[in-house]
């Protein structure tokens, strides 16, 4: 694997603010605001986090609720609140899961799929605004290098688990 090293500094020892590590972190910042105005702007009944969620669930399917925070990168007890909300409203369902029956499986419900729609309007616009001006090369270029990144670290992460749990 080639090591990438800072491209705008001299000295080694400077914070590069355009490293690889902060541009991800401030485009994720900024497309989630971006994503949170918008989702005010469609009027859905759930908050932008409560959105993420469910489209997140929509990507993967009905899952554990432990699964779930971990997907999300957030603390269980954030994801509990979340879903108690959801589950209140109708658009997620949880049951006890069948191989231990201590966990949860969170799974979206009929209602939650008319809601998707909306939230995907909000998700659409979101993009529109952060590739404004960029071709659809660019895009396609950026969103490959992106999963490409995305798998070298979801593969570091699974290397990793099997080390700590051996």
């Amino acid at each position: 694997m080639p090591v990438l090293t800072p491209q705008h500094t001299t000295d080694a020892k400077a914070v590069d603010p355009d490293s690889l590590g902060f541009l991800i972190v401030d485009m994720s910042r900024l497309m989630r605001g971006t994503f949170e105005r918008e989702i005010e702007k469609v009027r859905v009944p759930v908050t932008a986090s409560e959105a993420r969620v469910l489209v997140h669930m929509a990507r993967c399917g009905a899952t554990r609720q432990n699964v779930l925070a971990e997907n999300l990168g957030l603390a269980p007890m954030s994801v509990t609140g979340y879903l108690d909300n959801l589950e209140r409203a109708g658009f997620v369902e949880r049951a006890a899961d069948p191989i231990d029956r201590r966990a949860k499986i969170v799974t979206l419900t009929d209602a939650a799929q008319e809601l998707l729609k909306r939230i995907a309007v909000a998700g659409q616009q979101a993009r529109a605004q952060a590739t404004a001006g960029l071709t659809d090369e660019q895009v396609a270029t950026f969103k490959s290098v992106a999963i490409a990144i995305r798998k070298n670290l979801e593969t570091d992460r699974a290397a990793a688990r099997t080390e700590s749990a051996s």
